[in-house]
């Protein structure tokens, strides 16, 4: 395989994982709307209100972000290489 095909099958991987986690954490925040509505949005606003706010919305925006984007973390390409050679 040329160096050429391992780039493009390593980006097929990162792509197709990305697509997945944030199916996933969509998903989740869907299912969790409702209770969050009833139990955060209808109740008076506190500062934990706004620390539970804070912390969920800027974690989807942390992984949408990292997942389309290809990572905050650096690794090197000869990791990241290797590692999707074992599969």
């Amino acid at each position: 395989m040329s160096e050429l095909e391992a780039s493009l099958y390593a980006l097929y991987w990162n792509n197709s994982i990305s697509v997945a986690v944030i199916t996933m954490i969509s998903y989740e925040y869907i299912l969790q709307l409702e209770k969050e509505v009833k139990f955060v949005w209808e109740r008076q606003w506190s500062v934990m209100t706004y620390l539970y706010l804070a912390v969920r919305y800027f974690g989807i925006l942390v992984v949408m972000f990292s997942a389309t984007w290809g990572g905050l973390v650096y690794i090197p390409e000869a990791v990241s290489l290797s590692f999707f050679r074992e599969f």
